[in-house]
Order: structure tokens, then C-alpha cells, then sequence
């Protein structure tokens, strides 16, 4: 019967007539299923005709995933006695299996082992898989086991009697027990140098033991079941452990000993090798060799290390220790390796622990005697600077006092007041801060009839006022500028202080009333005539005397009348832009610095270029090339747009008498000041009169503001410039009122859509709904329509598609110089030529 059995395919047949029962590995073969079996439905035996796979003895990697293995083992009885045992499933993350043992002579039994209800209803968390057998004199019996755990990666199959087994049970216990003890003890003291002592490098320890502890408590299960019972998903293979162990010592052996750079390159290898070994096994389905890398090259990676330290024997004390160290790992990582095979007994798997409690020893000498070392270079590095130190820090006090604090008054200055103000921008990066700068305006004489301490102690007093004052009130939140003190002197004259949030209006009226009352000291009264600038600025901004200087700005604001006054930075912009152009916008015209560049305006159908665009462009000396935004605005506000608008009709009809096509027209802009403006229509026709250009060849373009900013004028003055002959053109319809009453009450000849109306154009279909009925009503007032902004060339087609008759943009082309213009109006019949034969492919495809 035995040999009809060893005949066929799986395991070999392991004689337990010869086994002690001391926990010997028996032969196994493996099969992986197609998918998992069912969890509820009895299990069904493979057959002997699959594709069974033999294992070595010892722990073996199986490598399956949520499908399962199936495993067999065969054991005969040969002798003449019957006998029993047990068979020990050695896999510490085996949830439950189901187990079939068959024999020729018998009908098959079925074991369930473990359970299959979840963790929290479980009354045992994880037991011990062991099936009891019976062999009869002679009989051969056949152990098929499928384990269901997900992510199983190892399993052996030992051999036991009963009384072996507890003897073993409690020796492995005592002997984990003194071990994890002594890891335990040994990371201890690693975590209260670490702590207690503020010995950086004692966290070396527990970098070098906490992987081995784990992986001890992984191989042996005990942290499967007392550390997280209940998230199996924890549960990383030793092996992995092993690996982060591996890792974690090269890298404190390249941190401990110089090493050379090949030695580095090495330890760096280490580390990577290990590395994408983890990858591979977290990434990658288990197989045979995958498992022997990772339970076989730790020992390399620890006898790589023990050469190094070799290397570096003649070196000191440092490379012997660790060499001792990694050398004790490295022996107790070989006697993990023959328990795993089933050469040693099952205590031989802790070898490693204590071998890692003996390497830690090492290494706590070794950074006992670095740090020794260390520290004395260290006493007698700081007892030589310790005096040096204490005289320089005196000295910057007594400089920073001096550097920090107004000599006269002993208040904080600016310096202060700028720190201040950085740390509340750093603080709170999102508030806002105000800056009150008080200026005392009879400074000067007091200084004439008072002596000058005494005056010193007036100002000094009177900055003491006004903070008790400002603490005194629920709405303002002072911002400290050093330590009590909220008031800083920015120089004889002026004091300062700073506030979070928005300057308060009950605030800002009522300090009026404060600082102006007489103020009365040692029976002497005192009347300061102060003035009070403020800014208000995002805590953001980039430098904090900014502010300073803004607030200064709005002291200049101040009158008699208004003593507090808010800095405004539109009124100092416009200010400095309107005293800028006053200046040189008249010299700019008379030294020929302004030029005008003219963008096409292309006639749709016939893609002819009838009319240009005037835009006005300043060659500032200094500034270089100034694009009218950065002028048109403030001339406006000044008046200086008028002469700016004279010239640039002036210059657009010299430029129409230099074009080879006595057709084309150019467009000038015109501003509500213009049209404002007595006798401009005088002023345009002169103009073209002086310079023989006919009306009809000019359009002046107006945008809807202008034109609703004095309706009846505008009307007025329009309707006489039409008269004459020049063409009116309604600019950026669309972003104004877009008032339907405007198109019909104007005297028009053209109706511009601006340019936001053909961005995106080809994607957004409410565009295209309202430029159709845009192009619609345009052409239904008798008006031509012009798009400005045109930039892709699917917008051009599509305008052309929907009647479009003019089109402005980058698309045909930027605004030129003159003499480019002309050369565009000399070369475009070749472009229309190409552009109609684009046209005639399209229409053919």
C-alpha cells in the first residue's frame, strides 16, 4: 500500500515511526487553485493528477494571495503498533484552514480549524493549528490542508507528541521572554539617553533594535496576537523586518565610521538592494525565489557590514566594537536561517534577538566612548569662548539700546517700530495693520524757549498720554513695539504706534479731540498742535517702512481742519502721475517722443485692409517705451488729453496723406474731456484743413462712458463732426451700459464689439448666441460692425460665417509703425490672393 502511494505524484513519505515528535519538519507539496474555494460549502480534495509542487523541508514561502493553497502531506506508520501524534501547522498568520485526512482503509475526516467569525467575536484570537492522527500498524494517511488566509506567506508542517510539544512551548516562552526583555531593557535606555540626557546618538539603539524586536514578535506571532490582534493587515512578514533591520545598521554603521567613497557607494547598495526587496515583496506575489532573496541575503548584507568594520580595524576602538556587534548579528541571523530550515530546534529562531541584544551592548559602548571624546573637545571649546561671549553679548546689548532707542526721549524708534510690524506680519499674515504717525508741529518753537531736558520730559510724558489713552479704549487693539512700551519716536518731532485691524472711526475722531486739548506738566501747559497721518496696509505687505512713509505722505494731506487724515494711495498715485504729465506730456509732443502705431482693420469679405486703428505710444527717455494705459487715464484727469488728442488727429492725417491708397481711413480715440471740450469740433476741423486731409477719411472712436457722460453734448458735438464728414464709431460696445438707446440716438457709422467677446469663442456658445445677435442688430441700424481682440484663426472663420464685416486683432496683425503700415497696405494682395485660395481649398474639400 506505502509503495503505491509513493508512486504517485506529491510529497515523499515521511516514516513517524522514526520521529521523535519533537517538531520535524515533514515533506510537503503545494498546489495554487484557479480561484478561491467557497467559504461556507465543505472543501473538495485536488486530485493526485494536479500539478502538485514538492518542497524542501523547512519553512516554506508559498507565495499565494486571496486564492488560497493547497498543501499535502503523506506520513506512514511501517511498524506493527499503532500510534498518535500531532501534526502542527507552523504559520503564525494563518487565520483558519480546512484540513482533510484520508486513508485507503478508511472514509476521509474533515477538520475546520481556527474560526471564521471577525476578530471582535472571536473567544480566542489566534489559536494553534494542530491536528490529532491515528495511524493504524502499516497505515499510510494523507493530510491535504487548504489555507484560506489572505497574504500567507510561509508554512511547515512539524511532527509532535503531545508531552514534547508543551516541554518545548514552555522553553521557547522562557526563553522569548528573557529576550524581549532584554531588547526591551537595552531600548529603554536608548529612549531616556535620548530624553533625559539629550544624547542625540543614543536614538541610534533604538533605531538598531525596534526592527528586530518586531520581526521577533512577527516570526513567533506573538505580535499577531498582543500588539494588533485585531488588524491583520499589520502583520508584516520577518522577513520584512529583517530587511529594515539590515537597513537600519548600514546606515548607522556610515554614520559611526569614516568611510572611503567606494565604502560609501557600497553602503549605499545595501540600502537599495534592501529596499527594492521590501518593494518587491509588498508589490509582488510571493514565488520561491523571491522568498529564499529575502530570508538569504540579511546574512550577506551583515557580513558586507562585518568586512567593513575589518576594514577599519587599525582605526580605533570604534570599528573592533562594531565589528563585534555586527558579527554577533550576523551568527544569531544564521541560527534564525537553521531554525527557518529545520536544522536547529525551534528556540534557535530567537537567536537573533539576543545576538541583537549583544550588538546593541556594542554599539551603546561604542557611542559611549564617541561621545566621550566629544564632550571633552566640547568643555574646552566653550570654556575658551565662554568670556568671549560674555563680553561681546554686553557690548550688543549696549549697541542694540543705542541702535534701537531715540537718543533724546528713550522711546523705541523706527528700527523697533519695523520689527514690530514684521512680526505681526509673520503672526498673522492675514489681518491688517494700521500706523498713526503724530507729528508735533510746535516742536520747533518749544525748542527755542525750553531747555532741552526739560523738553525731553514734556515729549516723553505726553508719548505716555497717549498710550494710556489708546489702552484705555475697548476698540482699538495696540500692537506692542517693545515689551509695555506702544509709542515709538521716529525722530525729534514725530511719534508713532501701531494698531491690528482697521483704524475705527470713533477712534479716529475722538483722537482729534485728545491730542488737542492743552496738555500740562509740572504747572507748565503745553499746546503741540499735533497732526496725525495714517496708513492702513495689508499685514503682507513687502517692507514695513512703507508704511511709514505712506503715513508721512498723509501728514502732508493734513490741515487745521482735518488733523487725522488716512493716507489714500489712488490720491498719491494720481498725484505724482498728474504732477509727472504736467510736466512732460507737453515736451513729449513738441521733442517728437510720442509716435502713433496703427493696427489693421481687415474687411472680412474681401480681406482688404480699408482702415488702422491710431494707438499712441511714448519713447520716454528714461522710461522707454510707456503704453497708454499708463498715461491716457491721469491726461484725462488733467486736461492734458485734449492736446494729446489735437496732435494725435494731426499726425493720423499726415499719415493718410503718405498711404498709396487714397481710400483708407484711420480711427482716432476721443474721450469724454474732448467732447466736453468748447469748440472741439473747430479744433478737429482746423486740423484737417491745415494738414489737406478730407474729413471722410478720419473716424473718431467713443466709448459708451464717454458718450453717457454728458448725453446731449456728446450728441451734439458728434452729430456736427458727422455733418462734416467724419465718420463716428461706437468703441467697446458690450462692456458698457450696452444701452439699445445709445445705438439709436448717436449719430454712428460703426459699432466696435469688444474683445472679451471673442475669447474662447469656438467653446462657448453663449458668445457665439450673443455676437450673432450683436452682428444682427448692428447691421439692422445700418451700422458696420468691427470685433476687436480677434486672435485664433477658427474665430475668423466663424465670424466670416456669421456676416462679420470688419476684423481687429492679433490674428492679421500688431499695431505697426507708420512706415510698416504703409509696406502692409504695398503687400497685401498677396496675402488676399493667399488667404482666397485657403478659402477655395476649404470650399472644394
Amino acid at each position: 500500500m506505502a509503495l503505491a502511494h509513493a508512486a504517485q505524484p506529491g510529497p515523499g513519505i515521511a516514516d513517524v515511526s522514526a520521529l521523535q515528535g519533537l517538531g520535524e519538519q515533514v515533506p510537503i507539496a503545494i498546489w495554487r487553485p484557479a480561484q478561491a474555494a467557497s467559504e461556507t460549502q465543505p472543501v473538495r480534495v485536488p486530485s493526485d493528477a494536479e500539478n502538485w509542487a514538492s518542497q524542501r523541508r523547512g519553512i516554506r514561502p508559498l507565495g499565494f494571495r486571496g486564492e488560497g493553497v493547497w498543501t499535502w502531506a503523506r506520513l506512514s506508520n511501517p511498524s506493527q503498533n499503532p500510534t498518535s501524534a500531532w501534526l502542527a501547522v507552523a504559520e503564525p498568520f494563518t487565520d483558519w484552514l480546512d484540513c482533510v485526512v484520508s486513508s485507503p482503509s478508511r472514509a476521509p475526516i474533515t477538520y475546520r480549524l481556527g474560526d471564521h467569525r471577525p476578530y471582535a467575536e472571536r473567544p480566542v484570537l489566534h489559536p494553534r493549528f494542530i491536528l490529532p492522527l491515528t495511524w493504524q500498524a502499516g497505515e499510510t494517511l494523507d493530510v491535504h490542508c487548504y489555507l484560506r488566509n489572505k497574504g500567507a506567506n510561509l508554512v511547515a508542517f512539524e511532527y509532535w507528541h503531545p508531552d514534547h510539544f508543551w516541554a518545548i512551548e514552555r522553553t521557547v516562552a522562557m526563553t522569548k521572554f528573557l529576550g524581549y526583555g532584554a531588547v526591551l531593557l537595552v531600548v529603554v535606555c536608548g529612549v531616556v539617553g535620548l530624553l533625559v540626557n539629550r544624547i542625540p546618538a543614543a536614538i541610534l539603539l533604538v533605531i538598531e533594535l525596534v526592527p528586530v524586536l518586531m520581526g521577533t514578535l512577527a516570526g513567533e506571532g506573538d505580535a499577531f496576537e498582543f500588539l494588533w490582534p485585531t488588524h491583520p493587515g499589520l502583520n508584516l512578514p520577518p522577513f520584512m523586518w529583517t530587511l529594515t533591520a539590515c537597513i537600519a545598521g548600514t546606515v548607522v554603521v556610515g554614520k559611526i565610521l569614516p568611510l572611503a567613497r567606494f565604502e560609501k557607494i557600497l553602503v549605499r547598495l545595501v540600502v537599495a538592494t534592501a529596499s527594492t526587496l521590501m518593494l518587491l515583496a509588498v508589490t509582488t506575489p510571493m514565488s520561491q525565489p523571491l522568498g529564499t532573496a529575502v530570508n538569504v541575503l540579511p546574512l550577506v548584507y551583515l557580513l558586507t557590514l562585518v568586512t567593513l568594520c575589518l576594514r577599519h580595524w587599525g582605526g580605533g576602538h570604534l570599528p573592533r566594537i562594531l565589528a563585534v556587534g555586527v558579527g554577533a548579528q550576523a551568527l544569531g541571523l544564521m541560527g534564525v536561517l537553521g531554525g527557518v530550515l529545520g536544522w536547529l530546534g525551534p528556540s534557535a529562531r530567537l537567536a537573533a534577538l539576543f545576538a541583537s541584544v549583544v550588538k546593541a551592548l556594542s554599539l551603546a559602548v561604542a557611542l559611549a566612548y564617541r561621545m566621550r571624546v566629544e564632550r571633552e573637545q566640547s568643555v574646552r571649546t566653550q570654556l575658551a569662548h565662554t568670556r568671549e561671549l560674555e563680553q561681546r553679548l554686553a557690548f550688543e546689548s549696549e549697541l542694540r539700546h543705542v541702535a534701537t532707542h531715540h537718543l533724546r526721549y528713550g522711546l523705541p524708534n523706527q528700527a523697533l517700530l519695523d520689527e514690530a510690524l514684521r512680526r505681526a506680519t509673520l503672526s498673522a499674515p492675514s489681518s491688517v495693520l494700521s500706523l498713526w504717525v503724530i507729528r508735533l508741529n510746535r516742536l520747533s518753537f518749544l525748542e527755542s524757549i525750553l531747555p532741552r531736558e526739560r523738553l525731553a520730559r514734556l515729549v516723553e510724558g505726553y508719548a505716555q498720554d497717549i498710550a494710556l489713552w489708546l489702552k484705555g479704549r475697548d476698540d482699538l487693539h495696540l500692537l506692542p513695539v517693545e515689551d509695555a512700551l506702544h509709542v515709538a519716536a521716529l525722530d525729534d518731532g514725530t511719534l508713532a504706534f501701531a494698531s491690528v485691524g482697521q483704524p475705527p472711526k470713533a477712534v479716529t475722531a475722538e483722537l482729534t479731540a485728545f491730542l488737542t486739548h492743552r496738555y500740562e506738566q509740572d504747572g507748565l501747559f503745553i499746546a503741540w498742535d499735533p497732526h496725525v497721518g495714517v496708513s492702513c496696509t495689508p499685514s503682507d505687505q513687502p517692507l514695513a517702512h512703507d508704511m511709514i512713509d505712506e503715513a508721512r505722505v498723509a501728514l502732508q494731506w493734513s490741515t487745521a481742519h482735518q488733523r487725522v487724515v488716512m493716507f489714500d494711495a489712488e490720491r498719491m498715485k494720481r498725484e505724482q502721475l498728474s504732477y509727472g504729465l504736467t510736466l512732460d506730456l507737453e515736451g513729449a509732443i513738441v521733442r517728437g517722443e510720442l509716435v502713433l502705431h496703427y493696427q489693421p482693420k481687415v474687411d472680412l469679405p474681401s480681406r482688404k485692409t480699408k482702415s488702422f486703428e491710431a494707438l499712441v505710444r511714448w519713447r520716454h527717455p528714461a522710461r522707454g517705451m510707456i503704453p497708454p494705459g499708463a498715461f491716457i487715464a491721469e491726461a484725462e484727469a488733467t486736461g492734458a488729453i485734449n492736446r494729446l488728442t489735437m496732435w494725435a488727429i494731426r499726425e493720423a492725417a499726415r499719415f493718410l496723406l503718405t498711404l498709396p491708397d487714397a481710400s483708407v481711413r484711420v480711427s482716432v480715440n476721443i474721450s469724454a474731456f474732448d467732447l466736453a471740450t468748447p469748440r472741439f469740433v473747430e479744433q478737429v476741423l482746423a486740423v484737417l484743413r491745415e494738414e489737406n486731409c478730407p474729413a471722410e477719411r478720419l473716424i473718431l472712436e467713443v466709448t459708451e462712458s464717454a458718450a453717457l457722460s454728458d448725453r446731449e453734448r456728446a450728441l451734439g458735438t458728434l452729430s456736427a463732426l458727422r455733418r462734416h464728414g467724419v465718420q463716428i464709431a461706437l468703441d467697446d460696445f458690450g462692456t458698457g451700459y450696452s444701452s439699445l438707446a445709445i445705438l439709436q440716438e448717436l449719430p454712428l457709422d460703426e459699432m466696435k464689439v469688444d474683445r472679451s467677446f471673442v475669447t474662447d469663442l469656438a467653446v462657448s456658445e453663449r458668445k457665439q448666441e450673443v455676437l450673432k445677435a450683436m452682428i444682427d442688430v448692428g447691421h439692422r441700424l445700418g451700422l458696420t460692425v468691427t470685433i476687436e481682440g480677434v486672435e485664433q484663426e477658427d474665430s475668423v472663420e466663424w465670424l466670416a460665417q456669421h456676416d462679420c464685416d470688419v476684423i481687429q486683432g492679433f490674428v492679421f496683425s500688431r499695431p505697426l509703425e507708420a512706415a510698416q503700415a504703409r509696406q502692409w497696405l504695398q503687400d497685401q494682395q498677396p496675402r488676399i490672393d493667399r488667404a482666397q485660395a485657403a478659402l477655395r481649398d476649404v470650399a472644394s474639400v
